[in-house]
């Protein structure tokens, strides 16, 4: 004999959304144009790994798998950075996300979004609108990162990780 429930509500029957993963926004990959390479972490003192490391102070594997990575360009040999390339790049980004929270890693990431440039802050309004952080670019050479602001960054991110979806 079958056993058969009645729901009251249909959804119940259906599975949980996936999570939604922030999306971690870089420049460029000076180490090739592999979107799978994009802030990855590693080689040791790259840009992925003193995100992954210093400042989130993930695992390499939980970090790559909390976290959709991207970069607004691929730039390669006698390519420069291109502020409009980069617009484009964002307009797409905002488009593919769905409206998953947003890491801005520098002042030029800030800039194709054009969003202004104030870091540490969160931008957004949880579950009702677009959230994401704004940081400095963790390649090592922004003065503006201290070992208080690693954790301060680190706390504001992995919050995202916890935000319901909107």
């Amino acid at each position: 004999m079958i056993d058969i429930h009645v729901y009251d509500d249909p959804a119940a029957l259906l599975p949980a959304p996936p999570a939604v993963r922030p999306w971690l926004i870089g420049e460029s990959n000076p180490y090739g144009a592999d979107p799978y390479y994009a802030l990855y972490p590693d080689p040791p003192g790259c840009t992925g790994h003193r995100l992954c490391k210093l400042i989130l102070q993930l695992d390499p594997d939980e970090y790559l798998e909390r976290f959709v990575r991207k970069n607004l360009l691929a730039l390669g040999p006698g390519r420069r950075w291109s502020l409009p390339a980069a617009r484009e790049a964002a307009e797409e980004i905002v488009r593919i996300s769905a409206g998953a929270p947003l890491v801005f890693l520098g002042k030029k990431v800030c800039d194709a979004f054009s969003v202004p440039f104030e870091p540490f802050t969160a931008f957004g309004q949880r579950g009702v609108t677009r959230s994401g952080v704004i940081l400095p670019h963790p390649s090592g050479l922004s003065r503006l990162w201290s070992k208080e602001a690693f954790g301060r960054a680190g706390a504001l991110v992995l919050e995202l990780l916890t935000e319901p979806a909107a």
